[in-house]
């Protein structure tokens, strides 16, 4: 664990509640049962079939935007 932290972590990851519940549902499939019976599952699994989430349409999205992709980064700043 890093010695100085962005956030402190919450009561839940601290005590290992955060990492039984993720294995619970894990094991137990609930995420692939709500894939089919979320809204925004199905909303994310359609867009996902589209093309949305490519990296082509993510250049585009970022350049309509105003964040111009670069070398490292330096300039992402609108101009």
């Amino acid at each position: 664990m890093k010695l100085f932290r962005y956030r402190k972590p919450s009561i839940n990851n601290v005590l290992g509640i955060t990492k039984i519940k993720r294995t619970f549902r894990k094991a137990s499939g609930l995420s692939t049962i709500e894939q089919f019976t979320k809204p925004s599952r199905i909303k994310q699994l359609i867009k996902q079939k589209v093309g949305i989430y490519s990296p082509t349409m993510t250049v585009v999205r970022q350049t309509s935007k105003g964040k111009l992709p670069t070398f490292f980064g330096i300039f992402g700043k609108k101009i």
